[in-house]
């Protein structure tokens, strides 16, 4: 666990972790990516799993807290989907709103986006269901690096609820109002149909590489997969209900795609 007042420097050996080396370590990743390559195996992206399947399950899972709540970043995405009793049947495909912040904003902020915004995205225009988001920031312990919990409102009020809780009570122990859990392990774990968020422990050396990462630039704009207009009109174009499809922008045939009778010459 970490400890109040405790430095970058590590207690097993008493190395330090040096800006050079993160920036050469993240200098490595952008090359692996470029290549092709992936610092994640097969199977496993920046996007933690969850649910029962997942890695974030009944078992739980412990890895380290990069922000706080309000420095989670919040979207918004388009989502319709019905229980079938074996699934869900979708009438569009998932996507992310065009009228969300693009990076973490403050509360008053991100007021100017709770309500849909049909001048600046094109679903909110057609209707289309929207929903709150959540991506937390998080370093994994067993890949050695940062990842995100990408999950919906319902799910992410459970998890402040939660940290909430921890911190009062960390910070009447030390009698530090102060005190702040990131930069700590937490265990993350499914009950019932959310999550909750539990104290966690990782070794010494685990949360000396975790903080070299908080601050940084996690690349929500990016992770967030914003469309363009483009993309959406075609996915609009497939749904199968829940939106108006009146309002899309009518979709002119070239002269080369027109049937041989429509083309005129003058």
């Amino acid at each position: 666990m970490f400890c109040e007042g405790q430095t970058l420097k590590q207690i097993n050996g008493g190395n330090r972790m040096s800006i050079r080396d993160i920036l050469k370590q993240r200098s490595e990743a952008r090359d692996k990516a470029a290549s092709g390559e992936s610092e994640f195996p097969e199977g496993v992206t920046r996007y933690v799993k969850l649910g029962r399947h997942g890695e974030i399950n009944k078992d739980g899972r412990t890895l380290v807290l990069l922000g706080s709540p309000d420095d989670w970043f919040i979207y918004f995405v388009h989502e319709d989907k019905t229980y079938n009793g074996r699934g869900y049947d979708h009438n569009f495909r998932k996507h992310t709103c065009s009228h969300s912040p693009k990076g973490v904003v403050q509360a008053s902020e991100l007021a100017n986006y709770l309500r849909a915004g049909k001048d600046e995205c094109l679903s909110c225009k057609a209707g289309a269901k929207r929903k709150m988001f959540f991506m937390i920031p998080v370093y994994d312990p067993q890949y050695k690096t940062y990842r995100v919990i990408d999950i919906a409102e319902f799910h992410a009020d459970s998890l402040i609820a939660d940290y909430d809780k921890i911190e009062k009570t960390m910070q009447k122990a030390t009698k530090n109002p102060e005190y702040s859990i990131v930069g700590e392990a937490a265990f993350f774990k499914q009950v019932d149909k959310t999550y909750s968020l539990e104290s966690g422990d990782v070794e010494d050396d685990v949360v000396e590489a975790a903080k070299a990462f908080i601050g940084a630039d996690f690349g929500f704009e990016e992770l967030a997969n914003f469309r363009e207009k483009d993309d959406i009109v075609t996915l609009l174009s497939e749904a199968v209900g829940g939106i108006d499809k009146s309002v899309l922008p009518n979709q002119t045939p070239a002269d080369d795609e027109l049937p041989a009778e429509e083309k005129f010459e003058f």
